[in-house]
């Protein structure tokens, strides 16, 4: 008996650990629809999000500054100091917790270009030049990482 139960465990880890291995993209149900994304860091996002253009991404970052005005737009940064990255609410996801300003916030979105006039900020920033066009997530769904 003993044995059996012991056998009965390994393969049950055994499942697990095959569920779990070496699959970059996960796919994630949202809203009763099954949604592919791929497994980034926002670093890589900021660095080169045009390789990304128009595909469904996940990532976790932490939150710079939450738009206190409609709570519609998060930015957000990595490990490159002042570098950041911007996103935007959805109908899928239309407002974001004014309260994630410093908080880490896993994100799954859909990257996309957009006009650089899209991307200024709630509080606009004099003397920086505003660029012909820049990426921004669309996002899907979030949830804060405790």
């Amino acid at each position: 008996m003993r044995k059996l139960r012991l056998l009965i465990a390994a393969f049950a880890l055994i499942g697990v650990a095959a569920s779990c291995g070496g699959n970059s993209e996960k796919t994630t149900k949202t809203s009763e629809v099954k949604v592919d994304a791929i497994e980034v860091s926002v670093d890589s996002l900021i660095n080169d999000a045009s390789a990304l253009e128009d595909k469904t991404v996940r990532f976790t970052a932490k939150v710079d500054h939450t738009c206190m005005h409609s709570g519609k737009r998060l930015t957000v940064f990595g490990q490159v100091e002042g570098k950041t990255l911007k996103v935007d609410a959805t109908d899928s996801s239309p407002v974001f917790e004014t309260s994630l300003k410093g908080k880490t916030v896993d994100i799954m979105g859909i990257v996309r270009k957009v006009p650089g006039s899209e991307t200024a900020d709630c509080d606009s920033d004099e003397g920086n030049e505003t660029p012909v066009f820049a990426y921004i997530i669309e996002c899907i769904d979030y949830s804060k990482v405790e």
